[in-house]
């Protein structure tokens, strides 16, 4: 199995009316959806953490940040990630800007990417954590984690997590 930890930590909106806004951030792999809070303005900072439970590297995760309306929520910007582009650590790190995109792009269906940048931007952490002791660590390192994983034999399930307001400084 193979735990991706995601920390929604804040973006940078901007049009018009960015200072009006009041967006949440969603995030879906395979089956599974979470949800951050709503936070207001062109700024917003969540500092959510997520969970993830998986055996499917071969997909992605799909990133949406909404705008909570009065009767209609909308979408404000997509991003998709390869979960083969994600990084193996059990350290917490600043995150990565990504550019939202206004559309996604879909085969058969399914989410395969996105496109058209919107000019607006979402800072997120995420890594798989690495569950064993230290010499499967080194191991990890040395032979490629994708590899010993496939090794391992991965079951899927999910067990969200959130918890907010936490490090919402610069």
């Amino acid at each position: 199995m193979s735990l991706l930890s995601v920390t929604v930590k804040k973006a940078n909106l901007s049009g018009p009316q960015a200072d009006q806004l009041n967006s949440y951030v969603t995030l879906k792999l395979q089956n599974v959806k979470s949800t951050t809070v709503c936070v207001k303005g062109p700024q917003p900072c969540w500092e959510q953490d997520f969970l993830f439970e998986t055996n499917r590297l071969d997909t992605g995760m799909l990133v949406e940040v909404w705008n909570k309306g009065l009767i209609w929520d909308k979408a404000l910007g997509y991003h998709w990630i390869p979960l083969t582009n994600i990084q193996y650590s059990n350290e917490e790190g600043e995150g990565r800007w990504y550019q939202l995109d206004a559309e996604r792009v879909l085969e058969d269906g399914e989410v395969t990417g996105t496109r058209d940048p919107t000019g607006d931007s979402i800072l997120l952490d995420c890594r798989f954590e690495l569950p064993w002791g230290k010499k499967a660590k080194e191991r990890a390192r040395k032979k490629g984690t994708v590899q010993l994983l496939i090794e391992h034999k991965l079951q899927a399930f999910h067990r969200p997590t959130a918890s907010g307001g936490r490090r919402c400084g610069g």
